[in-house]
């Protein structure tokens, strides 16, 4: 079992599961506590290094897809990414339907 991958599969499960957005990240430090940092420009390695983390993961959403980046202390690192479905632009019911108004005619469906 590789916990690594599968904490960056579940929070690719979680954050995209909701329409939100936003990016965030993970630090999982070495007695397992763990601290968020909420929108802020960072590089996930510095931020990992610099509060003693050793595990770290990005989380960034938007309204194309979700992406998460994982990154451990030992040197390994994951991505996974996963693009929003997007209504189609094609229907298969008619909108409107267009009628000449005489009730002898049959209404042509567009």
């Amino acid at each position: 079992m590789d916990t690594f991958l599968d904490n960056a599969r579940e929070i690719m499960t979680v954050a995209g599961a909701t329409n939100e957005t936003g990016d965030f990240a993970i630090l999982v430090g070495a007695n397992g506590g763990l601290h968020f940092i909420m929108e802020a420009p960072f590089a996930l390695e510095a931020a990992a290094t610099g509060t003693g983390a050793r595990t770290a993961y990005r989380v960034r959403r938007s309204r194309e897809g979700v992406r998460v980046e994982g990154w451990t202390s030992n040197g390994r690192s994951c991505v996974f990414g996963e693009e929003r479905k997007r209504p189609s632009a094609l229907r298969d019911q008619p909108l409107y339907r267009i009628s000449s108004g005489d009730s002898t005619e049959t209404d042509d469906t567009v």
